[in-house]
């Protein structure tokens, strides 16, 4: 398996929807297989195929029970029944969601970058997995963050569209300030 290359911000790729899956073949199992072992490599918790380059709609979410980044829920959270399992989800959509709640979140795409966005508390997630068969979760939590997050960024949404525009023209400013900057995809 390969590890793929992130793309950051401002990268045009980060902000076009993605579009649906329809071919569940070796390709797209190897690429899912890639997508995780890149989350993996990167220690990340979440990764959508556009942070990479590919503009389809697939997700990839391994969150372990045990969390060493800046989230203070996350430090305290009891484990779960999501923790330490690999999901591949493919054509997600948010069938149903409850209450509000706001978490520090962070992003491949954005490195060194946290800031506090709110989302829904609880979500209900329908896909369908590498091999082409649908399935439904339920999910709370930091599990249920990380799948908002992601499906925000196959719908081409990236994070700080979720905050106030004071606090995104910060992330921008931060970002753009960064250098090495590649806006080739």
């Amino acid at each position: 398996m390969t590890a793929l290359r992130i793309f950051e911000w401002p990268s045009k790729v980060l902000e076009v929807p993605a579009q649906e899956v329809v071919l569940f073949d070796n390709a797209l199992r190897a690429f899912v297989a890639d997508m995780h072992d890149t989350m993996k490599e990167t220690a990340g918790i979440g990764l959508a195929a556009n942070q990479v380059g590919d503009l389809r709609r697939i997700v990839t979410i391994e969150i372990p029970s045990v969390r060493n980044d800046k989230s203070e829920k996350s430090a305290t959270e009891e484990p779960k029944w999501w923790h330490n399992k690999r999901f591949t989800f493919i054509n997600p959509v948010v069938t149903n969601s409850e209450g509000t709640d706001r978490w520090q979140e962070g992003c491949l795409s954005f490195p060194d970058i946290f800031d506090f966005v709110e989302r829904a508390s609880e979500v209900w997630v329908k896909a369908f997995d590498e091999n082409g068969k649908e399935f439904e979760v339920h999910a709370d939590g930091l599990f249920a963050v990380c799948l908002q997050h992601e499906i925000d960024h196959i719908n081409g949404i990236v994070f700080f569209k979720r905050m106030s525009k004071l606090k995104s023209d910060r992330i921008k400013a931060k970002m753009l300030k960064r250098g090495n900057i590649h806006v080739d995809a």
